[in-house]
């Protein structure tokens, strides 16, 4: 089984952003050589969720508004008052949507739907990121 590794880096406009990313991700797949398999998209940051949902942006916007919802960024956390950075809403919100994904590769590319994306959610953004893409297989 041959594996590669590559490291996409990201920095966010705002501080909680949603970018589309599948066109980077499968740009690495296909250029790792490897036909059938399987890619971990991985963030190296536990403020970043990735995650796979219809490619509407207005479904983007809705996700985002309903973890403000959820998590709302100036309640009172406790982890706020050991960490100077003051965000566990941050934390939270990409434990809910979920930190990383496991996708299918066919024939050297991704293997998604026909309306799936591969979403990056950054909760504390504006500042450098890096998402680990290891892909495993043949």
């Amino acid at each position: 089984m041959k594996t590669v590794r590559k490291i996409l880096r990201i920095q966010s406009q705002q501080k909680v952003e949603v970018m589309d990313i599948t066109s980077e991700v499968n740009d690495i797949v296909t250029r790792s050589g490897i036909k059938e398999g399987i890619a971990l998209v991985f963030p190296h940051h536990t403020s970043m969720a990735v995650y796979v949902s219809d490619s509407d942006r207005s479904l983007t916007s809705d996700m985002v508004d309903l973890l403000e919802k959820l998590v709302p960024k100036n309640a009172p956390y406790r982890h706020d008052s050991a960490d100077p950075k003051r965000n566990a809403h941050a934390h939270l919100k990409t434990n809910l949507l979920g930190h990383h994904i496991l996708l299918p590769v066919t024939d050297g590319k991704l293997d998604l739907g026909m309306y799936q994306t591969i979403y990056c959610a950054e909760f504390d953004g504006q500042r450098p990121k890096e998402i680990m893409i290891k892909i495993c297989g043949e």
